[in-house]
This record gives structure tokens, sequence and C-alpha cells, in this order.
């Protein structure tokens, strides 16, 4: 078993800081909602809960990766995690169709107890705090290393203070003004805002999930860096047979095949191969990279 680094453990604790702080607000969100009836609370508790759940997968699958427990998966567990996202996807944009069907239903707000005022007040600031106190610990872990992960999180987490603060305004002017015209309508802006949000991250993280899981191939820009590589050492083989590529998660696969005249010795052919693999791995940073000798065959 792989044992993590300082920098991977900075990392996971980055991330599960700002798992306990969403689960710290997912509770009372839910009891909050269920009696008040906010709209606009109601799409950030969808929201984030979802979220959480990938915030979760997340994590395990960082720590799986830091400790090598993936050694079951030759290519990864890429897909899976993006299986889970598309899923948490779709789930964001029913949730959305949700808020937005809740929005053309509503009715005029019933004015609230002041202890509920209270509490709706207290608690969307709360919200706003835990979505802003763990940029500082995300931003700190992707400035030690790349990982698509942490980054995914650190992007998602801007988004989700973005939109808590349009939450903390729309609510304050629906249980402060309660009984009045400006009090629904700013309930219904504050769900229309959650419900874009959620169509907005729902959409991109089942776009960004697809094509890992039809393997497509790698974008313009990495193929640019594979078609250097066997350039800067087209004289070091006879023949390019065949190259492969796609993406699993954050690692891009990829697979060439090249051809060596029968009289090539296999410390010649090692020494090509190994030297083009090396120049890949330098070029993509956590690409996993299989180049295969083949005989060179003319007429092919």
């Amino acid at each position: 078993m792989r044992v993590p680094s300082a920098t991977d453990l900075q990392k996971e604790r980055a991330i599960l800081f700002a798992i306990l702080l969403d689960f710290s607000v997912f509770v009372p969100y839910v009891i909050t909602v269920s009696h008040i009836g906010s709209i606009a609370m109601m799409a950030e508790m969808l929201r984030g809960g979802l979220l959480l759940v990938v915030e979760g997968a997340a994590l395990l699958a960082l720590r799986s990766v830091h400790r090598g427990r993936t050694y079951f998966y030759d290519f990864g567990i890429g897909k899976l995690e993006r299986m889970l996202s598309a899923g948490v996807g779709a789930l964001l944009l029913l949730a959305a169709v949700f808020i937005l069907v809740r929005v053309m239903q509503a009715d005029e707000p019933a004015p609230l107890p002041p202890v509920w005022v209270a509490i709706a007040i207290g608690l969307v600031v709360y919200n706003l705090f835990t979505n802003v106190a763990p940029l500082l610990p995300l931003w700190r872990a992707t400035r030690a290393g790349t990982s698509i992960i942490v980054l995914s999180q650190f992007r998602a987490r801007i988004a989700k203070a973005v939109a808590s603060v349009t939450v903390v305004v729309c609510v304050a002017l629906d249980v402060l003004l309660p009984g009045t015209q400006v009090a629904l309508l700013a309930d219904d802006i504050g769900g229309l805002v959650g419900a874009a949000f959620m169509v907005v991250i729902g959409g991109g993280m089942i776009s960004e999930a697809l094509p890992d899981l039809l393997d497509r191939a790698l974008g313009e820009p990495l193929q640019l860096k594979v078609n250097a590589a066997l350039a800067a050492h087209f004289d070091r083989y006879e023949q390019l047979i065949g190259v492969r590529t796609r993406k699993s998660g954050s690692v891009a696969h990829v697979e060439i095949t090249v051809g060596f005249a029968p009289e090539r010795t296999i410390a010649d052919v090692s020494a090509v191969t190994g030297a083009l693999r090396s120049a890949l791995q330098s070029s993509i940073p956590d690409a996993d990279v299989v180049v295969i000798a083949a005989p060179y065959v003319p007429d092919r």
C-alpha cells in the first residue's frame, strides 16, 4: 500500500473540511425549509445536498488514488467517477425543473414567527460562510500540485459562494417583508437563480463526463503533444502502425504501436520505446503511456 505524501494529505484535508462544513448546514436547512417553505432556500438545499454527494465521492476517490488502492483497475477508476458525476448532473437538472414548477405554483408567503425569521437569516449567512471558508485551503491545495479533483472542487466552491450571496439577499427580503409583493418576488428570484446554477453545474457535469464514458480521443492540444513526441523520434523507428488515445477521469491513456526492422536488437528497440514513453509522460502529466513494438511490414 502506498503511503500518502504531505501534499496528498493537504488535498484530502481541504476537501474534508469543505464536506464537514456543508454537512453542518445541510440538516438545519432541511428543517428550516420544511417550516418556512422558502423556494430560494429550497433551491440552495437541493443543490448543496447533491453536490455533497459529489464531494464525498471525490474524497473517496482521492484517498484511493493516494493510497494505491486502484491496482485492481488497470485503467483507474476514472469512468466510475464520471458515471457518478453524470448521474448527479442529471439529478441537478431534475431539481432545477422541480424548483421552476414550485416558482410557478408559489402563493403569497404568510408572515413568519420572529424565531423562524432569525433562524432563516442566520442560516443563510452561515451557509455563505461555509461556502467561502474552504476557498483558501482548497486554493492552497491546488497550488501544492496538479489535481483535477481538487481543482474542480475549488471551482464548484466559487460558484456556490456566488450563488449564496444572492440567496442571502433574497431570503432577507422574503422574511423581513412578509406578505408583500417584494417578498414574493425576492423568493421567486432566489429560486430561479438557484435553478439556473443547477442547470449550469449539472449540464457542465454531464457534458464533461460523456467524452470519457464514450472513450473519445484526447483533445487537439494533447494530440499535438503526442505528434510532437512521435516526430522527435521519427528516425528511430521504421513504421508508425497506430496511435490510440482516450481519457479516463484525469488520466490520459496513450497507446502507440511502432514497427521495427527484424535486424534491430531487443536492447535497441527497448531504448527507443522507453525514450518515446518518457517524452510523452514528461509533456503530458499523469499520462498512462504504452508503446508497443511490432514487426516492420513494408506493405502495411
